[in-house]
């Protein structure tokens, strides 16, 4: 949770608790700082955050407008607020784009941008087995993903891409010690095939495409399944922070080291 002191941080730009030393960019392994996507984010949405910390007696709650503490609504304290709310930190992020028409006119609509923002909540969910995690429409009582804790990789793609998938999955794991990559995974069987490729692949827990990777996985398995069809993969790899190129938005790989 977020101490109440903390809040007028929140949005700022280049705010972040990840670092405690200059060395540290070198080692980083999350996606990024608070201070580049919540920051950008809130110059572009509405964005309100609730949190309470485990020692604290109540929750409380703030908007946020280009990186600030704002009021509510007009005539009231920009200050963050006592409200009821549960141990942790939630961040609703509304109106998307409502001060750049442009942007938002160049969107699809919202059940084809809501199918997007599923499919990545689902290959996360999928990495990230043992997390729990949901997705639903806002408005709806009925979550369209809903994970538990107690779930498996192999448990995740049973709920999202069936059983009939699941049963056809082999476990992967290996190790190079020269480039301190590790590697794991679950990829289909010589006896499962499909019209199209799935291939769900994420290095040091980002989803990322790599064609290199992608042409490989297909020339492999090219020597196995009929003609015209394809398997389904999940690799998940993790290398030393300081191997991939990072930016903020995406990551970037060096030929020779695919």
């Amino acid at each position: 949770g977020i101490h109440r002191a903390d809040f007028p941080r929140v949005c700022e730009r280049f705010a972040t608790s990840k670092l405690r030393e200059y060395e540290d960019l070198s080692q980083i392994e999350t996606f990024g700082f608070r201070g580049e996507a919540l920051a950008s984010i809130s110059h572009v949405a509405h964005v309100s955050v609730t949190s309470m910390t485990a020692d604290a007696a109540c929750a409380h709650r703030a908007s946020f407008s280009d990186g600030l503490l704002v009021p509510p609504k007009p005539g009231e304290p920009a200050e963050p607020r006592p409200c009821a709310g549960t141990r942790g930190t939630t961040i609703a992020v509304e109106d998307m784009f409502y001060n750049v028409p442009m942007r938002r006119a160049a969107m699809k609509g919202a059940g084809e941008e809501y199918t997007r923002l599923l499919q990545v909540v689902q290959s996360y969910a999928l990495d990230n087995a043992g997390v729990a995690m949901s997705c639903k429409k806002a408005a709806e009582h009925a979550t369209e993903l809903h994970t538990l804790a107690s779930h498996s990789a192999l448990d995740v793609v049973r709920l999202v891409h069936g059983s009939q998938v699941a049963a056809e999955l082999l476990p992967l794991e290996a190790t190079d010690e020269e480039s301190e990559l590790r590697l794991r995974g679950l990829v289909s069987n010589a006896n499962f095939s499909q019209k199209r490729l799935t291939l769900l692949l994420f290095i040091n827990k980002r989803l990322v495409e790599s064609s290199h990777l992608r042409r490989a996985v297909e020339e492999v398995y090219a020597q196995y399944l009929p003609k015209h069809t394809h398997p389904w993969v999940y690799l998940s790899l993790r290398l030393p922070p300081a191997s991939p190129r990072r930016t903020t938005h995406r990551v970037q790989l060096h030929h020779s080291r695919e």
